[in-house]
């Protein structure tokens, strides 16, 4: 195998040279350096036939950076292991392991949860050195930058070492590195992005933010400061020594501080929905607050106006804020190539779901919020392109039908491909309507407890046990799929008369151990776990059969998207959209067979020009 490590005088959209290179040879224990005069030397030994090579995130920066210099360097990506890629696999729980190690002063606090090679130096008492911090580290070459990345080679491979010797599946960590090759590709792609149609946005916002501004600025209350008191008079204040004057703040429509003294203090208003509170009693002011507020046809109709303008600047200001305010506004994010190149770490969650920055994809509105339809719209194709956006059905009930199979024989699996199984769920709850069966199920399999399900009918925590207590009555197999989870997980102790821990860990689909933070979670991690794994290996096999058919990722197809349970992929024609839809849904039964998944795994394409048709 072949540990290597380069350095460069950038990052990868800027870099103009690779300044040196180091490889470790395992076969002969050499260690190989290479200075600006024979870089070609080391990509060459990297591309000898058969050879293993193994870096930390090479994947995504130093493979594309040698390619970039040097375009006649190929790889064969089976061949190579990514040691970050690994990391996040075998290491899911590092934030539960660094508590210890920070608390301890083995690794510095700006490092907690990071699986960068520095981090892991720390971990590991292998540390990587510190040319880095030097002023104009990476301008010029020099012998102390050799030094520096001889030192990342060593620290990797005692990262590879320490990988090994956790336990996983070939099987995980391969689709690991397969999606983690399918991420970099998709964040070169990008995601077209109408930069015109966003501005309008912009200002159509911005307008409706002032009317409502204009609005509450009308409607609230003087919001009383500090009393001051004159130590003499002034006449053209009309100040009078020794007699106290109440003085006001400015109205800051977005001070939470502010909000709640005129809604809880001045207006009394009690805020006794439990939904307004979080977990530990707190008042929370976000928009589900207020628009329970607007519903509460107790609350005065002056306080109910107040909420529903509140309400709509908080809203505004989240809008603007993912659009251009924030950081991370897309219109902030938009390339000279007129698209968004968001990141995506397909592992970045415990449960192996991936995670998304710059910007979070995830969090677009969604059709049918608030100006969701605007913001959807705005993510496009290439023009005289179409986009496809194809979903996972049914995928969270699919997963939990795959793990009650053993304890119903599939009756649960068969109402949910030909039966409607929110139906079955609204009778074996007993709840009154069926679209409250839908809530309800997701808040069961998600942890809820009892006072928010008692919530769906409008009831009390003691309504929300009842419907718990029925809901397992008429479906068995579900308290026998609890009762498994937890067994595994846990052993009763007679002596300290309470259940006491046996494993922290259970199996995923593919094998990959997932750290368990409670039992009463459990299940709902290993029902996370399986969609991610499912659809991971979906849109890697999407990819497949597409190539294999003969079409160009990025001349024919360019995926753009994939969040959660869905991708979005640009089409170069209606026919080729056509091709993408039929083969996205043939990945999915490829995907059924090959975790043996014992409910039947289906999709649903739809053609169109943006987010919003194709969703």
């Amino acid at each position: 195998m072949l540990f290597f490590d380069i350095e460069t005088d950038g990052l990868l959209e800027d870099l103009t040279k690779i300044h040196c290179m180091c490889i470790k040879d395992t076969s002969t224990d050499t260690m190989y350096r290479y200075t600006p005069e024979n870089i070609e030397d080391g990509i060459k030994k990297l591309m000898v036939a058969g050879e293993t090579i193994c870096g930390h995130n090479v994947i995504a920066f130093d493979l594309p950076a040698i390619k970039k210099l040097y375009p006649w360097f190929t790889v064969c990506k089976d061949k190579v292991i990514d040691t970050l890629v690994y990391a996040r696999l075998v290491f899911s729980e590092v934030n539960y392991i660094d508590n210890k190690l920070t608390r301890i002063g083995v690794l510095p606090k700006r490092l907690y949860g990071s699986h960068s090679l520095k981090a892991y130096g720390y971990r590991l008492g292998v540390l990587k050195g510190t040319y880095c911090e030097t002023e104009d580290a990476w301008a010029i070459f020099t012998p102390e930058m050799l030094d520096y990345n001889e030192q990342d080679v060593v620290v990797t491979e005692a990262l590879y070492k320490k990988c090994s010797k956790k336990t996983t599946t070939e099987q995980a960590l391969s689709l690991e590195h397969k999606a983690q090759w399918l991420m970099v590709r998709m964040e070169n792609n990008g995601f077209t992005f109408d930069k015109e149609k966003a501005i309008e946005l912009m200002s159509t916002l911005q307008n409706k933010q002032i009317e409502v501004l204009n609005q509450l600025a009308h409607m609230v209350p003087r919001i009383p400061d500090k009393v001051f008191i004159p130590k003499r008079d002034n006449k053209s204040k009309g100040y009078k020594a020794g007699i106290p004057i109440q003085r006001y703040k400015e109205f800051n429509p977005n001070s939470r501080q502010q909000v709640l003294w005129i809604m809880k203090d001045y207006y009394k208003y009690p805020f006794s929905n439990p939904d307004m509170h979080t977990e530990d009693g707190k008042i929370q002011l976000n928009e589900e607050t207020f628009k329970l507020i607007v519903k509460d046809t107790e609350a005065p109709e002056e306080v109910r106006k107040l909420a529903e303008l509140f309400q709509e600047n908080f809203l505004l200001t989240k809008r603007l804020g993912q659009l251009i305010d924030g950081k991370n506004g897309w219109l902030k994010l938009v390339s000279e190539d007129g698209k968004i190149h968001g990141h995506v770490n397909p592992n970045g969650a415990i449960t192996g779901r991936a995670t998304h920055r710059k910007p979070n994809i995830a969090q677009v509105p969604h059709v049918g919020t608030e100006y969701g339809k605007e913001c959807r719209e705005l993510f496009t194709v290439p023009e005289g392109w179409y986009q496809v956006g194809i979903d996972a059905c049914g995928l969270e009930l699919r997963c939990l039908s795959h793990y009650m199979y053993p304890f119903d024989n599939g009756e649960y699996a068969n109402e949910c491909v030909n039966g409607d199984i929110h139906t079955k769920n609204q009778i074996a709850a007993g709840l009154p309507e069926r679209n409250m069966a839908k809530t309800f199920i997701y808040g069961f399999l998600y942890g809820a407890g009892d006072a928010k399900i008692g919530q769906i009918v409008g009831g009390t925590a003691e309504h929300g046990a009842e419907l718990r207590k029925k809901f397992l009555k008429e479906t068995p197999a579900i308290k026998k799929l609890q009762s498994y989870v937890k067994n595994l997980l846990s052993e009763y102790d007679v002596g300290l008369r309470q259940r006491k821990w046996k494993t922290r860990y259970l199996k995923g689909l593919d094998g990959r151990l997932l750290y368990t933070r409670s039992i009463h979670s459990a299940l709902n991690l290993l029902l996370q776990s399986a969609g991610a794994i499912v659809c991971k290996y979906w849109i890697v096999r999407t990819e497949e059969r597409l190539l294999n058919l003969g079409l160009d990722h990025g001349k024919d197809f360019q995926l753009m998207a994939w969040v959660h349970d869905e991708q979005q992929i640009a089409c170069r024609n209606k026919d080729i959209a056509k091709i993408v839809v039929r083969e996205a849904q043939e990945a999915m039964r490829d995907t059924q067979k090959y975790y043996n998944f014992k409910c039947q795994l289906d999709t649903e394409g739809i053609i169109g020009h943006n987010w919003y048709e194709c969703h």
